[in-house]
């Protein structure tokens, strides 16, 4: 047989055998990592990686597109004034923060989910095996078995789903502080260039 085919059928009987909390856990995995995704590589494709290391005669290179030269374009005032550029960069600080706490926050509460799902599907086994003891003999064995998997698949599952996840996030909470301190470095840049042209 197919390995491929082999693993699909594998998977399919895992998934039955795991009761009507499957599809529950199945729709919030797909839901945490397009989350966890999205953010990563957001952060991923603005996050400079030779930013620590940004010589200030290389300015014109962040000047090429992007959200970092988006950013360098608004905080810079008409008027070149560097208090101004500073409560510009502090906005951008802020509202970045607060956007980035809000969906990690969100991925913890997901991927805390999981795991109680599959909780309450051992709990929803447990019931069923006991149920299936105090039944006749001819179905007892079939409904303590399927009991016995359901909690055990469940738990499985939740435990898959936010294990990762929860080392994903603390990927992002380390992605988030790098962009902090590449706002703070991008600051530091730009007031430097607005302080010369003032000077002429």
């Amino acid at each position: 047989m197919n390995p491929f085919f082999e693993f699909f059928s594998s998977a399919s009987n895992v998934w039955q055998k795991g009761g009507s909390l499957m599809p529950v856990i199945g729709v919030l995995s797909l839901y945490t990592y397009y989350v966890a995704f999205d953010l990563w590589l957001r952060l991923r494709n603005v996050i400079p990686k030779d930013l620590k290391a940004f010589p200030r005669e290389k300015w014109d290179a962040f000047q090429g597109g992007g959200k970092v030269d988006r950013i360098i374009r608004y905080c810079i005032a008409t008027d070149k004034d560097p208090r101004e550029t500073r409560r510009r960069f502090q906005q951008v600080r802020i509202s970045d923060a607060s956007y980035l706490s809000r969906r990690i926050k969100l991925l913890l509460v997901l991927a805390s989910a999981s795991p109680l799902i599959g909780l309450l599907g051992t709990v929803i086994g447990m019931l069923q095996t006991f149920n299936g003891l105090s039944m006749q003999d001819s179905y007892k064995m079939d409904l303590v078995a399927s009991g016995i998997s359901q909690a055990l698949i469940t738990t499985q599952a939740g435990l898959l789903v936010a294990i990762p996840a929860l080392a994903f996030i603390h990927v992002l909470k380390r992605q988030k502080k790098d962009w902090l301190h590449c706002i703070n470095r991008l600051e530091s840049i730009t007031i430097r260039q607005v302080s010369p042209a003032l000077s002429r």
